[in-house]
């Protein structure tokens, strides 16, 4: 199997690097919170939100709206969780493929940082007050991460294609 090298210039690597830094930082940032501020910011955009998704939701009852609230909370939340880790996946195997590898190499290299940061991301929080660690939260970040990293390498193998060189 041949190894890649997508990016040659030093300026894309040190991009690349920035960019996963600043992200990591706002993960790092955003799970310092306490769960009383951090929920208090995902509620009131779901409050937003919710009546223009949700025509109805202002007429329903207000144990019903709190219960859509919260259900809805949740699933922005775990998608916020997915997505940000989807962005992560995809700027650790652009930063990969600044460096000659073998296109698993550079797969699992990228999965393998996203999986190790989310789980770091989950023990912190056990240390800020109302928070704690989640497995699950572990394993969502991974799939979000995994899922970037798919599209990237699906959006590389078709670039090459493309120019008719061999991707393997």
């Amino acid at each position: 199997m041949q190894k890649v090298r997508i990016f040659r210039a030093r300026g894309w690597r040190v991009l690349f690097l920035l960019l996963t830094v600043l992200l990591a930082d706002v993960i790092f940032y955003m799970s310092s919170e306490p769960a009383t501020e951090s929920s208090e910011r995902s509620t009131t955009i779901v409050a937003e939100i919710l009546p223009i998704v949700h025509p109805a939701f202002e007429t329903l009852p207000p144990e019903e709206q709190k219960a859509v609230l919260s259900s809805a909370d949740h699933i922005l939340r775990k998608t916020a969780h997915f997505c940000v880790y989807g962005v992560l996946g995809v700027l650790l195997l652009l930063y990969s493929l600044c460096f000659a590898a073998k296109l698993p190499v550079h797969l699992l290299r990228a999965l393998l940082a996203a999986a190790v940061y989310a789980a770091s991301d989950e023990i912190h929080q056990a240390f800020v007050p109302g928070r704690g660690p989640a497995v699950t939260d572990v394993l969502l970040d991974s799939a979000g991460a995994l899922c970037g990293i798919l599209i990237v390498c699906l959006i590389v193998r078709a670039v090459c294609q493309r120019k008719k060189q061999p991707l393997q």
